[in-house]
């Protein structure tokens, strides 16, 4: 059977993100996948996670167990100091990721941008994953308005250089190969 590694917060309100992560395997199982969540196993061997020993072993066991899955699964809206840790393990690994935010809906190349729930550093991350160099750079070539400053917001859309006999709308989004990278078949 396929194993996933599940990539959920421990920390902060440790009783509901452990009721989570267990919600999580589920969805794993749904799939017909082990999951492997190493904070709902190793917290009942090492409870408290304020001990430098018992989150470090506690950790390393998880990570050690990542070398048998072929994905990891991240479920969060924002991502935490541990998660960067196994994430960073993950791409060491070459292990595929696959991304959720906290009502476990797929964050996907194509939606990723539409999600404001999540945070800077996950949407980064999940930028990074599918390789968008636009967002990455904060803005484009195209237009007078970003010209590659950091300008554009988050949404996907602006103005860009619409109105003024432009031709385009306002919120009209003008980012050349917006839509071919967005519908890109992998």
């Amino acid at each position: 059977m396929e194993k996933v590694f599940i990539c959920s917060p421990y920390r902060g309100d440790t009783k509901k993100n452990l009721e989570n992560a267990i919600t999580y395997c589920k969805i794993a199982y749904i799939y017909s996948k082990l999951p492997i969540a190493p904070h709902v196993y190793f917290t009942r061997v090492f409870p408290d996670d304020e001990s430098w020993r018992d989150r470090y072993t506690g950790m390393a066991w998880g990570k050690d167990l990542m070398q048998y899955c072929k994905e990891i699964w991240i479920f969060c809206n924002e991502l935490t100091e541990g998660m960067i840790e196994e994430i960073e393990d993950a791409k060491r690994l070459g292990l595929k990721m696959k991304f959720y935010n906290t009502d476990r809906e797929e964050i996907t190349n194509a939606n990723y941008l539409i999600h404001t729930e999540i945070g800077p550093a996950y949407r980064r991350l999940i930028a990074e994953s599918y390789g968008d160099r636009f967002y990455l750079a904060g803005g484009c070539e195209g237009c007078s308005t970003c010209k590659g400053s950091g300008s554009r917001k988050d949404t996907g859309e602006h103005a860009g250089d619409a109105g003024k006999g432009s031709g385009r709308s306002k919120g009209e989004i003008r980012h050349k190969g917006f839509f071919e990278r967005l519908f890109k078949k992998d």
